[in-house]
């Protein structure tokens, strides 16, 4: 999921004169507060610079007035400085989705314009000492009036101030203020040339022999030919299926140079930028000072977390290339039998045909994309007592955009979007965007809305979309995202998601472990073709196979995770080294040769929203499988303690401490032996 951070937003772009009048301005659906859907496909530039100078103008008002009237006691500070943050994210993640998915170039150019001036009002504010002090003065006079959630909320924004530059004197703000503008703009950069990258790969029939006809006839031109950009789908679809040695290699290869050079020099400064926002705040590094907030709070415990893996894991790896070095020697004698990067998925895949004697192929037949939706929706019912319409008529910004509602005990409680496949200029991976929080507001709820931005592979016209396991996985995955987000409430607006991001994606990850439980597939898993549904002798199958190629799996995750924090906690060692060394300088731990001539950071997104953070993948992947331990005691699919864990983490969020969450769900401390266990290790 990428990390969506919910801070100070607020935009400084003004509207061309005349576009819009001061009666315009209170109707701009950008900014209205109400449950009526906003009209994506009327969205434009105009539309959205005018509504950020107005949201502007209304939080300059609102936050001298918060300082104005907690002098004379006249105002409840909390419910003031709530309302100014509110409005603030309200906007700016309706912005973050418009980036991200408009197919209009002018919109997103504003929209991402609007995205830099966003962060750089955010330094801005968070340099406000005025309201600093008034937050400081509120929090000590009223301490033991505040509820744990309120007192949570405020100690977390003074926090915020404090960690952004507020000890310093007025010289280094100024400095703070400028290195922390040119990080937003270098990030909003990275992720602008990920999305128009534009590269592209033919192919003949021959260099697709593997490649079922369903997939490939996508491609296929009037000259026979076939054309493929390079996306994450066309490129897993090669790296799984193409017989031919070099079809994968020159996909791999393509894949991995994706925004290069442009983003090696972007990233040069974002690293750079990020180390001296660090040393200027009195930190040792960029990784010292981002987990200042985090469950892990120190450089160093990540390092331990994720070195302990990395040792116990290395004779996992080394079974695991040994199994498919094996394979690829009986089917192809005549190459090397060395195993490199673009043999992986392939050889993973023949192997589960062979050895494991699961036909992947048929595994797809049960989980047509449409039947999977509504069969996911039907296990998130049983399990968390939530329901799910879908609806027609609302404006999407994209014709094949679908639309849903969600209910909890009859009442409706949210409505969001799926936007399953790729296109030109649309975000690359795969992520939940939040567009409204939850409010309520003179007695009337503000209901949440949510949207889906996936990267599916799509049939050809008239063919059935079918799902790889590892996309449904993915699927619920995401879901999960949304529908904690659709879930949790808060006595204060801007609370609610406040999670701590080595944290946040505990809920999700959790949720995967359905899709290895036939009490849930049987539920909706059914051939397109007959309706039959999936025999338990293919289950088992599936299940024998579920942990094939882990070692290497998991010890790609703490790879990333490495080359993050190498980059954010051992800055100054790298001096005089071109970054992509890094990444290849880190590559032995996965037992198999770095491919020369790749630059796979370019478009390693992680590196701009997750920054220090990757390792939170498998951090919360401890907690994941904790809770899940739960439910493989009282029944995978046992709603009473589907409807606990609704109630005391989807329900509760950033209102309580994470740990206190866990602790009360669990009833116990939090340990790690369920997680070790789910990667083939002793705790």
């Amino acid at each position: 999921m990428r990390q969506l951070q919910f801070l100070f937003f607020i935009i400084l772009i003004l509207p061309a004169p005349g576009l819009f009048s001061q009666t315009d301005a209170a109707n701009n659906p950008l900014i209205v507060h109400s449950n009526q859907p906003i009209p994506f496909n009327k969205v434009n530039a105009a539309m959205i610079r005018q509504a950020v100078s107005s949201i502007v103008r209304l939080s300059d008002k609102r936050t001298e007035k918060i300082i104005a009237s907690a002098k004379t006691g006249k105002a409840n500070t909390l419910a003031a400085y709530d309302e100014l943050i509110y409005d603030l994210n309200d906007l700016g993640i309706k912005l973050g989705v418009i980036a991200e998915s408009s197919p209009d170039d002018s919109t997103r150019d504003a929209a991402n314009s609007g995205s830099q001036a966003l962060s750089e009002y955010q330094t801005r504010l968070l340099l406000n000492e005025r309201l600093y002090i008034t937050l400081k003065t509120f929090a000590a006079a009223s301490e033991k009036m505040l509820k744990p959630n309120e007192k949570k909320f405020i100690s977390e924004q003074i926090r915020l101030f404090e960690n952004n530059g507020m000890k310093l004197d007025s010289t280094g703000r100024l400095e703070l203020q400028a290195i922390s503008d040119k990080l937003t703009e270098l990030g909003l950069q990275f992720d602008k040339n990920i999305a128009s990258s534009r590269d592209s790969i033919q192919y003949d029939d021959a260099a697709l022999a593997g490649v079922p006809d369903n997939v490939k006839n996508a491609w296929k031109k009037a000259s026979g030919k076939y054309l493929l950009y390079i996306n994450t789908p066309n490129a897993q679809n090669i790296l799984r299926y193409a017989d031919a040695d070099d079809s994968r290699r020159q996909m791999y290869i393509k894949y991995n140079n994706r925004a290069y050079p442009e983003n090696i020099k972007v990233l040069d400064s974002l690293f750079y930028f990020r180390q001296k926002y660090a040393e200027k705040l009195g930190y040792r590094s960029y990784a010292s000072y981002a987990l200042v907030d985090k469950m892990a709070s120190t450089p160093q415990h990540v390092w331990d977390f994720e070195n302990n893996l990395i040792e116990k894991l290395g004779p996992n790896v080394t079974r695991d290339l040994n199994e498919i070095r094996t394979l690829k020697h009986q089917m192809h004698p005549e190459l090397p039998d060395s195993i490199y990067a673009w043999d992986q998925s392939y050889y993973k895949k023949n192997l589960l045909d062979t050895k494991y004697k699961l036909n992947t192929d048929e595994v797809k037949e049960y989980f047509e994309m449409d039947n999977t939706i509504k069969g996911m929706f039907e296990v998130y019912r049983q399990l968390l007592g939530v329901t799910v319409k879908q609806t027609s008529g609302i404006p999407t910004w994209y014709a094949k955009v679908k639309t849903f509602e969600m209910y909890k005990e009859g009442k409706k409680i949210g409505s969001f979007y799926f936007d399953l496949y790729p296109r030109a200029n649309k975000y690359t991976h795969f992520a939940c965007f939040f567009i409204s929080q939850a409010r309520s507001v003179a007695g009337k709820e503000i209901l949440p809305v949510g949207a889906l931005l996936c990267n599916f592979p799509e049939a050809a016209a008239g063919q059935p979309t079918l799902l790889d396991h590892n996309d449904v996985i993915t699927l619920f995955h995401e879901f999960g995202h949304l529908v904690h987000f659709m879930l949790v409430r808060s006595s204060i607006a801007s609370q609610p998601f406040s999670l701590k991001p080595d944290f946040v994606e505990a809920p999700s990850q959790f949720l995967e472990n359905w899709c290895w439980e036939y009490p849930c597939l049987k539920i909706f898993a059914k051939n397109y073709k007959t309706g039959a549904v999936l025999p338990e002798s293919l289950f088992k199958k599936m299940k024998a196979s579920e942990h094939v190629q882990d070692g290497s799996y998991y010890m790609s995750q703490l790879y990333y995770g490495k080359i993050d924090f190498t980059f954010h906690d051992k800055y100054d060692s790298l001096q005089g080294k071109d970054i992509n060394e890094v990444s290849e300088d880190l590559h032995p731990m996965l037992q198999y040769p770095f491919v020369e001539g790749t630059h796979f950071i370019a478009s390693f997104t992680h590196l701009n929203g997750y920054a220090a953070n990757y390792y939170g993948y498998l951090w919360s992947r401890v907690f994941a499988q904790d809770m899940f331990s739960v439910f493989e005691k009282n029944g995978v699919m046992d709603s009473k303690t589907g409807l606990r864990y609704r109630k005391d983490i989807l329900e509760v969020a950033g209102s309580e401490e994470e740990m206190d969450m866990l602790r009360h769900f669990l009833g116990r401390e939090p340990n790690a032996d369920a997680f070790m266990r789910s990667i083939g290790l002793k705790n």
